[in-house]
């Protein structure tokens, strides 16, 4: 690679393919320091990916996350990041002082700053049958499986963002697309207003979903009512749970602060407990949860290890 690491030390390590991620690399390398990316997954982009088009995000025509995710490899080629499709187990100090180690199956690196951009995984709906139908009518990717439902009627569970995107995916499939809604919505209010107005989508109010029924396949949901208790079922052949996320922190060290979710907590520079650790993106305590706001941290990141390092 064109930038030149001494003893074979990288200056960044970044772990996370995600768009927060892979802007990080960039920032990084464009500005000297000899980067390297780690990503469990074979396809760069993280959840963004499995968007179609993304409406949060400033270009002036429509964009796929697959697209975005590409165009922002293809930079990282050009910057000579060394991009390695490998699972970080733990990130620790190296005896050597100023120094990190970073470790997977494979290799450990030794680096002097980490960037933690790993996002955070869809929590699963954790009622019985859930698991069991996993790929059976249950999914978490409207995008990826909703032309297995066309014509059909499908449940979406969740109240936020990710959850009105995946019904309004589904909506021009799905001969029904049922929310069902466990206290009030969370979601922008243009998410809401389009899913309102679509004719074939109604809300479920109040409920949750208390088992997956199916055998073999998804056949319905049984519903209990969180303020009566009573339950009732429904009748679909898909489940599309988007009931939130949990951080992806289990490699960091222990002496990283987090909050009460799990979500690491970082000062304004994006800097952890660990002055030479910084966190972005969706694993971040107080992260916006916008695409845009992963780009920035990104960039607020490597600006603040640039000028670290140059001192």
């Amino acid at each position: 690679m064109s930038l030149r690491r001494r003893r074979d030390i990288w200056d960044v390590v970044v772990v996370g393919g995600g768009i927060g991620g892979l802007t990080a690399a960039w920032y990084c390398a464009r500005r000297g320091l000899p980067t390297a990316l780690l990503e469990a997954e074979g396809m760069l982009g993280g959840q963004v990916a499995t968007v179609n088009t993304l409406d949060d995000w400033p270009a002036t025509g429509e964009v796929s996350g697959v697209e975005l995710a590409n165009g922002m490899l293809e930079k990282l080629g050009n910057n000579s990041v060394d991009v390695i499709h490998e699972a970080v187990e733990a990130v620790r100090p190296a005896q050597q002082q100023g120094l990190l180690l970073v470790k997977t199956e494979k290799r450990t690196l030794r680096t002097r700053r980490v960037v933690a951009a790993a996002g955070a995984k869809l929590r699963a709906l954790g009622a019985p049958g859930a698991d069991g139908l996993r790929g059976k009518g249950v999914s978490q990717c409207a995008h990826c499986d909703g032309y297995f439902f066309k014509g059909q009627d499908v449940t979406v569970v969740g109240a936020g963002d990710s959850a009105l995107q995946e019904a309004l995916v589904l909506a021009p499939l799905a001969r029904s697309v049922t929310i069902v809604v466990r206290s009030q919505l969370r979601a922008k209010r243009a998410y809401v207003e389009r899913a309102a107005s679509a004719p074939n989508v109604k809300f479920v109010w109040d409920s949750e979903v208390d088992a997956v029924l199916g055998n073999g396949v998804v056949t319905g949901v049984r519903l209990r009512n969180v303020h009566s208790g009573a339950t009732s079922e429904l009748a679909c052949s898909g489940v599309f749970p988007f009931i939130g996320v949990e951080p992806n922190t289990a490699f960091l060290p222990p002496s990283i602060r987090r909050d009460d979710s799990g979500r690491v907590i970082t000062d304004d520079r994006m800097r952890t407990a660990d002055p030479a650790i910084f966190a972005i993106g969706a694993l971040r305590s107080g992260f916006s949860g916008e695409l845009t706001g992963a780009v920035g941290e990104a960039a607020v990141a490597a600006a603040t290890i640039a000028s670290d390092l140059s001192r």
